[in-house]
């Protein structure tokens, strides 16, 4: 079988630059997968961070209530000192405001007790309202009326918050007694978490 060389090496030279063009495009390819696939892990990133859980659980302690209860007149904001839960600080434990860091639809819900131990003016009895944004948004009354009546009241709203804005719970009048939250009964609390 007679073979031609420069046929032979023409053909090597076809093949050899048709291997070229697709190994170009093979890079090619790789390099528009990986720009697509960066792409798309940004995206999901951010759909997750959009998604992502916000929300708080606070709380007033057993050794922060009795002086806290003492130092709250008509209007003033209730602090809870500690959290259970507090995503990216939503909420301020010096300050007692809860601020939206987006906006949406937010579930607010808030539990106080008062106790029925201490004769402080009277057994327990307060009233608190949360206030959202500067409007008041939803009510509670706790009230013992004799010697070991511990009593708590809850109250829970929905409600649209705008980025930045803010919730807090202030009392309402001038109370008797004092709030109740120990370890060993129940807690006085506010929560609050985005639903959307």
């Amino acid at each position: 079988m007679y073979v031609d060389s420069e046929e032979c090496t023409g053909k090597i030279t076809q093949l050899q630059s048709s291997e070229r063009k697709l190994r170009n495009e093979m890079v090619h390819l790789q390099n528009v997968f990986l720009e697509r696939l960066t792409k798309t892990d940004k995206e999901n990133f951010e759909c997750r961070n959009k998604r992502a859980f916000i929300g708080f659980s606070a709380y007033m302690s057993q050794g922060f209530v009795n002086g806290h209860s003492k130092s709250l007149s008509y209007g003033k904001t209730l602090i809870f000192d500690m959290t259970e839960t507090n995503t990216a600080g939503v909420y301020n434990t010096n300050t007692g405001i809860f601020q939206a860091p987006s906006s949406g639809m937010y579930a607010f819900t808030w539990t106080i007790c008062v106790d029925g131990g201490i004769n402080d003016d009277g057994y327990g009895e307060f009233g608190v309202e949360l206030v959202v944004d500067g409007q008041i948004c939803g009510k509670v009354h706790a009230d013992s009326e004799k010697r070991g009546d511990d009593a708590c009241s809850t109250g829970f709203i929905i409600k649209y918050i705008r980025q930045g804005g803010t919730a807090r719970l202030r009392n309402i009048y001038t109370h008797q007694g004092r709030l109740l939250s120990n370890e060993g009964k129940t807690r006085t609390t506010f929560s609050g978490w985005k639903l959307n």
